[in-house]
């Protein structure tokens, strides 16, 4: 080969490489080709303000490596594919707590804890917080309003057979079986689809457990939803519109059905079996009574509220995990706080507290102490109520003199502003009810 030609291949490597080097950079500023977004519990990093004070604190350029590392071009489709390769050469997982077992049944690990009773929290704190349960309970009864709780299953009680081998060990008292004994013993409402589940285990036509998800089938939570219908029925003795079908349809996961799968972040999808997905509607509310109800649960409520399980109730906030709280008809979401909390007590007929028994260790997640507080002190208000203290709150700060002297307040109390104005305007509608 010629020196001139051989150069002239060099050059044009170097230049194809520069090129292959670039298209990341191209790619992260052009956006030109679409990408899919990573699923799972992805943290966005955000960028901080370019000042003197970062610059030399060096906290601008930590924020912004982080932020370039997970912002270049084609990023996605990297991890993706380093994913996928590392599945099927390695049979190696990048999910948090996401565990492999048998024929590629995928499980998450806090149910496995759960499962063995790793996170066994003792006998006497179970049976002290469901006697708080049933004080909550009796409380609630003197109102006219009722409470149940709603066990929901689990993947790992529900397919032990496949955990891998790895993964097997004896199984220790757990949180579920004193629970269950405790709920029994306070003479507590509850519903224990577990083992609903595990009877129709081997009778049910179609699937209940996914095998690439943790959560009950879309089928599953068909029969959830209409159980729970007819239980709330009952406890009420109220007649409340009802889910029904008349067709099903086979096909491959949808909604949550993989919902794992989702977060491993692969190329190719797996493999499995079809799920069942009934056609079904709702009655007519016509001629219905439609009880406010509240529910306090973990991920497995967002099926049935996806389900519009609403529709039987004439409002249904959802307390996810009591914090987050979302009101049917869309995912508008706020943080709760005690107020929230009281006016949705003060409404609702029945609380509803849904778990499963990687959460029990933390049943209610606050709730039960929350809601004893406010029950027992008598601070539950209706929503006029704070309608008309948030009014005031916008007022405030429009009456110079009044707003004058919560300043002053405020520095003397070594409160802020805010705090004072919500204390004032509580005050003033408290002693508006009370006639003075």
């Amino acid at each position: 080969m010629k020196v001139g030609e051989q150069q002239h291949q060099l050059k044009f490597l170097f230049y194809g490489i520069l090129l292959l080097l670039c298209i990341p950079w191209l790619q992260g500023d052009l956006k030109w080709i679409s990408e899919k977004d990573l699923s799972g519990g992805i943290e966005k990093k955000s960028l901080i303000t370019f000042t003197g004070t970062n610059w030399f604190e060096a906290r601008y350029q930590q924020y912004k490596e982080a932020w370039l590392n997970d912002e270049f071009g084609f990023r996605n489709s990297f991890v993706r594919l380093n994913n996928q390769l590392d599945y099927y050469l390695f049979d190696k997982v990048h999910a948090r707590s996401v565990i492999r077992g048998k024929e590629n049944y995928l499980y998450e690990y806090n149910y496995i804890r759960a499962f063995y009773g790793f996170d066994f929290v003792g006998k006497d704190s179970i049976y002290n917080r469901m006697y708080r349960a049933s004080v909550i309970r009796d409380l609630l009864k003197k109102r006219d309003k009722d409470l149940l709780f709603v066990f929901a299953p689990s993947k790992v009680q529900f397919y032990p057979e496949y955990l891998p081998d790895s993964i097997q060990y004896s199984k220790a008292e757990t949180n579920y079986e004193h629970l269950l004994a405790a709920a029994e013993h306070y003479g507590l409402n509850y519903i224990d689809f577990n083992q609903f589940f595990l009877k129709a285990k081997d009778s049910s036509r179609y699937l209940l457990y996914p095998k690439y998800g943790i959560h009950w089938t879309h089928y599953g939570a068909c029969l959830v939803a209409d159980s729970l219908i007819h239980t709330i029925e009952k406890i009420r003795n109220k007649d409340l519109p009802d889910i029904s079908w008349t067709e099903i349809k086979m096909a491959t996961p949808r909604f949550d059905d993989n919902d794992i799968e989702k977060g491993l972040n692969l190329i190719i999808p797996m493999r499995g079996p079809l799920y069942a997905y009934p056609e079904y509607q709702f009655e007519k509310p016509d001629g219905k009574a439609l009880p406010n109800i509240l529910v306090i649960a973990d991920s497995y409520y967002w099926s049935l509220f996806n389900l519009g399980i609403h529709k039987s109730f004439k409002r249904n906030p959802f307390w996810y995990y009591h914090n987050e709280v979302y009101e049917a008809g869309g995912l508008a979401m706020k943080v709760g706080n005690r107020d929230y909390m009281a006016n949705d007590l003060s409404e609702c007929e029945l609380v509803v507290i849904i778990s499963t028994d990687a959460n029990f260790s933390n049943l209610g997640w606050g709730f039960l102490e929350t809601a004893e507080a406010i029950l027992l002190d008598k601070s539950i208000r209706n929503s006029a109520f704070y309608e008309k203290v948030q009014n005031l709150m916008n007022y405030i700060p429009t009456d110079s003199a009044w707003i004058q002297h919560i300043r002053e307040k405020a520095i003397k109390l070594k409160l802020p502003v805010d705090s004072i104005i919500k204390m004032d305007a509580t005050w003033m509608v408290e002693q508006e009810l009370n006639g003075k």
